[in-house]
């Protein structure tokens, strides 16, 4: 059995809007979601967030505008045929510029929104393709350092979603030892189909951040428990999630048949947890869990002034 290793990954927040990691180089327009200073492609320090680059075309757009009513009102003025003529166009299109100038600082906002998305629906089968290359760059450092390469493939990740790079992840992932100090993820990591080193991982994440296991996490559980438990150490991953379970009442309940299953397994502070809990909730539907927790009781825990 391969021995895992202590690592460390560098601080990691997920941005509040995905596109907030995209940027795009200004020379020559190709699109990363990695940090680096020059783009790969043209080897120019010339890359900025797509936001920002939004922003700009909404203001070179909103100042093409004003120029133009002020052309016009130029020529207005230029081919008036009165002295009066002339002043009433020139106020005129003074009048109509200020009222852009006005009308586009209260909506510069939505402009902004406006050009973005424009920006990158355009540019939607660039982006994907050029996110796809980042991939390959994380994966291509990958013997050379595994920390740095699921490091990029966790910012990709932000942007390029799918099985392929949650796969790459977790695979990744397996090799390192797990802390509860780390920046760690796993419903971005579910798969649409069985991936033992995903039940795996679940079962670490369950014992060193329990609180990562929520809704998405016990279905996947649940709907592959079979598989779970033909695995060598299924049992375990199972109870261990179990346990986890218990810490939301919610869940308790939803998932009180995949604990009743282990529960007999679960460890002393996770029973008592669970006692604890159905005794505060007795009229809550526990399908049968609390008749299986109070034959444990009296079978494990009959001498335990604890429980």
């Amino acid at each position: 059995m391969s021995k895992k290793k202590p690592v460390t990954f560098r601080p990691f927040k997920a941005p509040r809007y995905s596109y907030e990691k995209l940027r795009i180089c200004r020379r020559c327009g190709r699109y990363t979601a990695l940090g680096e200073e020059r783009c790969t492609r043209c080897g120019r320090a010339s890359l900025t967030p797509v936001e920002k680059q939004a922003v700009s075309i909404a203001g070179r757009k909103m100042h093409t505008r004003l120029l133009l009513i002020l052309l016009l009102t130029l020529a207005s003025v230029y081919f008036g045929q009165s002295l009066l003529q002339m002043a009433l166009s020139g106020a005129g299109g003074i009048v109509i510029a200020g009222l852009v100038y006005y009308t586009q600082r209260k909506v510069r906002q939505n402009e902004n929104l406006y050009a973005l998305n424009e920006l990158m629906g355009r540019n939607i089968f660039r982006i994907k393709e050029d996110l796809e290359l980042n991939r390959q760059e994380a994966v291509s450092v990958l013997r050379e350092n595994d920390v740095l390469a699921y490091e990029k493939l966790r910012e990709i990740s932000i942007l390029l979603r799918g099985d392929r790079i949650s796969r790459q992840r977790v695979a990744l992932l397996h090799g390192f030892q797990l802390r509860k100090d780390m920046s760690l993820e796993l419903e971005q990591l579910l798969l649409k189909d069985f991936e033992p080193l995903l039940a795996e991982y679940i079962g670490e994440i369950a014992k060193v951040r329990p609180d990562l296991i929520k809704d998405r996490t016990l279905r996947y559980v649940k709907n592959y428990e079979v598989q779970i438990l033909e695995m060598d150490k299924g049992l375990a991953i199972l109870t261990v999630v179990a346990g986890a379970a218990v810490r939301l009442k919610r869940y308790a309940l939803l998932y009180s048949g995949l604990i009743g299953r282990y529960v007999q397994e679960l460890p002393k502070d996770r029973f008592l947890r669970l006692s604890r809990l159905i005794a505060a909730n007795p009229y809550e539907p526990w399908n049968g869990l609390d008749a299986k927790v109070a034959e444990i009781r009296e079978l494990k825990y009959r001498w335990d002034p604890e429980v």
